[in-house]
């Protein structure tokens, strides 16, 4: 059993009669999206019927919510499974147009760029971050090996449609000397208010938390369990990061907390289990340990 589950304070005897009572209301409904039925808690918590259909819930996410009794949760995977609703894959949600892999890029971990000494800053950079080598290596991270990605580590953002090396949704590249005028270079194609880097890591079912972050660099550091805004979160990309199979914790830098706060709750308006984590003033993700980042998670998810 998934050790978030052990710990999630919804396991209570109260919980699991509510989470029945639900269940078997939207047992015979058919529909997708939000779909609305009478709420079966109404009548102990409020002492009225709710006759208007009162009870929503989202067949993507398993969110529910009463605007009347205030009933609110979010229905256990195993429970999702036995309703007639089959939530969407979320890479049919993104229409992305290929863009060419980045001029020059060599993968850093994996031969010949893991032994190549002119990668040895590179690698030396990115380890220096404390990120791990098996992590680069599931993501692909390379460098640029001549024009203007030289002296960047390059970050692919695959297809999430395909698993063909070859086919990039976009790339990001990321200055590691510290003298270049823009730290961040992006594919020139790439429509980034509609795109999440690793955003098939959406698509996992399981009761263990995605982290939203800013950077590619930060989602690594948490790799696999993190997707990436690539800035500043977007209106655009909240229907993406909604039609998730897992519960959300926003985890913005620490200067961008109250943007991190807010996303939070337009994601649990729409029936998402979500939480936010601030961080301290000037800090990253990348910066803060792993049990820490996973402890706050837990105690944020409502």
């Amino acid at each position: 059993m998934d050790e978030w589950w052990k710990h999630d304070q919804l396991d209570s005897e109260p919980m699991r009669d509510e989470y029945e009572l639900v269940q078997r209301v939207f047992s015979g409904v058919t529909g997708a999206g939000w779909i609305r039925a009478c709420c079966p808690m109404c009548e102990s918590k409020t002492g009225k019927p709710d006759k208007r259909g009162g009870l929503g819930y989202n067949t993507r996410t398993g969110g529910y919510n009463c605007f009347k009794c205030g009933s609110t949760g979010c229905l256990p995977q195993n429970m999702r499974e036995e309703l007639p609703f089959t939530p969407p894959d979320v890479a049919f949600l993104l229409q992305f147009e290929p863009v060419e892999v980045a001029n020059g890029y060599i993968p850093l971990f994996e031969e010949p760029g893991l032994s190549a000494q002119s990668c040895e800053d590179a690698r030396a950079y990115l380890r220096g971050r404390g990120l791990k080598d098996a992590a680069l290596a599931e993501a692909r991270v390379g460098t640029g090996l001549w024009g203007k990605l030289r002296g960047r580590v390059v970050m692919p953002i695959f297809d999430p449609q395909t698993t063909k090396i070859g086919a990039w949704s976009g790339w990001v590249a990321r200055d590691y000397t510290g003298t270049a005028e823009r730290k961040y270079l992006y594919a020139r194609a790439m429509k980034r208010d509609k795109m999440l880097y690793n955003v098939q890591a959406l698509s996992v079912v399981t009761d263990r938390p995605v982290y939203v972050v800013e950077g590619s660099l930060d989602a690594i550091s948490l790799w696999p369990d993190a997707v990436a805004v690539l800035g500043k979160p977007l209106e655009s990309q909240v229907e993406i990061l909604a039609a998730a199979q897992r519960p959300i914790v926003v985890c913005l830098d620490g200067d961008a907390w109250t943007e991190g706060w807010a996303l939070s709750m337009k994601l649990k308006l729409l029936g998402c289990r979500a939480g936010n984590i601030r961080l301290p003033p000037r800090v990253d993700p990348d910066e803060v340990e792993r049990e820490w980042l996973d402890e706050q998670a837990r105690l944020c998810l409502p």
